[in-house]
């Protein structure tokens, strides 16, 4: 059967993997990026430990190695196993080459720092925090006026009692001179 293949196919077989789907879906990708993408150097590897096929590319004699990841679509894939991937290659950045049934590839470049999804109840917390506070911030804006208006009230009743001591004190002592002289 290999000897009517590509030769290319049937030594990307020879690498180790066991699963066609994953063997076909990344000989698919390697056509792609020789034929379409005419990129300079790709050579394709196996890692046993990950049970994984990927690509190392270089996209002109210049540029840097990068590591393309074919995955079909019908396969699930978690940051926990993108993580693991960029750990065990030893690199940052990944290129993923998803693959669906017609032919049809997408590429996506996932990079080192990955953050993992926060929990649906600590989502829940953090956005009635969020509701709380514009709450407040509303009540805060609607009350300021009237804020204003007490503080100032405060402030002119403050400054009437003020005036009101200052003209008892001075009738005190006004009396009391009063009652100094007539006393003598």
């Amino acid at each position: 059967m290999y000897d009517i293949c590509h030769p290319s196919f049937y030594y990307i077989g020879k690498l180790g993997c066991n699963d066609p789907i994953k063997i076909s879906n990344a000989f698919y990708i390697y056509m792609q990026l020789c034929e379409d993408k005419r990129f300079w150097h790709i050579d394709y590897k196996y890692n046993q430990e990950l049970d994984l096929l990927y690509l190392e590319i270089k996209k002109n004699k210049n540029s840097n190695l990068e590591i393309y990841v074919p995955w079909p679509i019908s396969f699930s894939i978690t940051i926990d196993f993108i993580e693991k991937i960029q750990k065990v290659l030893e690199t940052d950045r990944l290129i993923f080459a998803f693959k669906s049934a017609d032919s049809t590839s997408v590429f996506y470049r996932a990079s080192a720092g990955l953050i993992k999804p926060i929990s649906p109840e600590i989502r829940k917390q953090l956005k009635e925090k969020e509701d709380k506070k514009i709450l407040l911030e509303r009540n805060i804006k609607k009350n300021t006026s009237n804020l204003y208006e007490l503080a100032k009230s405060i402030k002119t009743e403050n400054s009437n009692l003020q005036s009101k001591d200052t003209i008892e004190n001075k009738n005190e002592e006004t009396n009391s001179e009063t009652t100094s002289i007539t006393g003598i």
